[in-house]
């Protein structure tokens, strides 16, 4: 008799044991994860790694005071792709290069990308399905000794994948 009332306890608590481990793997699973800003900051990193090279402009950017990157030439330079399985462009990069005396007015500018998502950046941060910004800047030598501000704005949409 009492090998059976311990059976149906012993029952109860495999159920309950089964259940916890449902829930909490139901639960694990079924949480949104955003990457966009991470991403975002990968973006801004290879960018400014594609510009600036241990604190020195690269040559194959900016020799005799000439930039070799343009807009039509921006990515493949930088050896960036912005295709991406969802429809429309889901990708922006803008890099504004200021010089050491004047770090008001940018005096060169390459940007790339769905120029829509840049508004996003003005817009309240307290919203999740709008695109992910991210703004770096640093500050780089050229060959003779000029000082300069790289400042690089990257922003990815890809909401659809990211947020639920």
């Amino acid at each position: 008799m009492t090998d059976k009332i311990i059976s149906v306890y012993w029952f109860a608590i495999l159920v309950l044991v089964a259940g916890g481990i449902i829930a909490m793997v139901s639960v694990f699973y079924n949480s949104s994860y955003d990457v966009r800003e991470i991403e975002a900051n990968i973006l801004s990193n290879k960018i400014g790694n594609c510009f600036s090279n241990v604190g020195y402009l690269k040559q194959e950017v900016f020799n005799n005071g000439n930039f070799l990157i343009n807009q039509d030439n921006f990515l493949e330079k930088c050896n960036l792709n912005f295709n991406s399985t969802e429809e429309g462009l889901q990708y922006f990069s803008q890099v504004n290069f200021f010089k050491g005396n004047d770090l008001e007015n940018s005096f060169f500018e390459v940007a790339q990308g769905n120029k829509n998502l840049k508004a996003d950046c003005s817009i309240l941060k307290d919203y999740e399905k709008i695109s992910k910004c991210v703004e770096k800047s640093f500050f780089t030598l050229d060959k003779s000794g000029n000082l300069y501000l790289i400042k690089i704005l990257s922003v990815i949409d890809k909401s659809e994948k990211n947020v639920k």
